[in-house]
């Protein structure tokens, strides 16, 4: 009995001392920050806001703040078009479009863009898209329907479009300036829920795909004939874009 005891009081002064969780999980929605002191659902998290507007649920994105992998991967993409440049130098058309794609890629803001659905309804009657925050720092983006697509890649500038509604993506290159060595062929659709599309726009590839207001649009490199350097270049833009914060 005596062990007993003193176990228990072991356990209580444990617990007296250990240092109390609050806040384990903060979300900043539209710059107005909460603090759950407990893993919140998906549906708590929202309830305060999801009828304070007409959000645009499809354009609805969450990003975790205190994940350095999108960074990471920037600097990556970085030191990829800075060795492209230099063994490319004498190719003065795809060092302008590789010096292009540094500064829109240096200009983004990034954060880990978690792939799951936002949606308030969905989240209150569907378990699956429900899910509970682990702990840590998040960033929920709530938008009314967005009026524009915004191309990157292979042009002489990022270009910001007005969204055509029931337009191949294909007709938005009307209004672009790619670059001499852009794939004006494969373009790449991002939309705003996460997915990715691929819109081509030749006459042998092409298909009615519809970007979706808030979309963005890649513009890839032309693939070089012995080399694959490009298209891992493509392959990383792309997947740096998923997890580009919009305005």
């Amino acid at each position: 009995m005596k062990k007993i005891n003193m176990l228990r009081g072991l356990i209580f002064s444990a617990l007296l001392i250990a240092p109390a969780v609050y806040g384990a999980v903060t979300v900043d929605i539209n710059g107005s920050q909460y603090q759950f002191d407990t893993n919140p659902r998906l549906s708590e998290v929202l309830a305060p806001v999801a009828l304070q507007s007409n959000w645009y649920w499809p354009a609805a994105a969450l990003y975790r703040l205190d994940s350095d992998e999108p960074e990471q991967l920037r600097q990556q993409v970085l030191q990829q078009i800075a060795q492209l440049k230099q063994y490319n130098a004498a190719d003065s058309d795809l060092v302008t479009t590789l010096q292009s794609l540094e500064r829109q890629v240096a200009a983004w803001r990034l954060a880990k863009r978690i792939a799951k659905p936002i949606d308030y309804d969905f989240a209150r009657v569907r378990p699956d898209l429900n899910p509970r925050f682990d702990n840590g720092a998040y960033l929920l983006q709530l938008k009314q329907r967005p009026g524009n697509v915004y191309l990157f890649g292979a042009l002489n500038s990022e270009m910001t479009v007005t969204h055509r509604g029931a337009a191949p993506a294909a007709d938005y290159m009307l209004s672009a300036r790619p670059t001499g060595t852009a794939d004006v062929t494969e373009l790449m659709l991002v939309q705003p829920d996460g997915k990715v599309q691929a819109a081509g726009a030749a006459y042998w590839n092409h298909a009615h795909i519809e970007a979706m207001p808030g979309a963005q649009m890649f513009v890839p490199l032309r693939s070089q004939l012995f080399s694959s350097q490009l298209d891992i270049l493509n392959k990383r833009l792309l997947e740096l874009a998923s997890h580009r914060v919009l305005p």
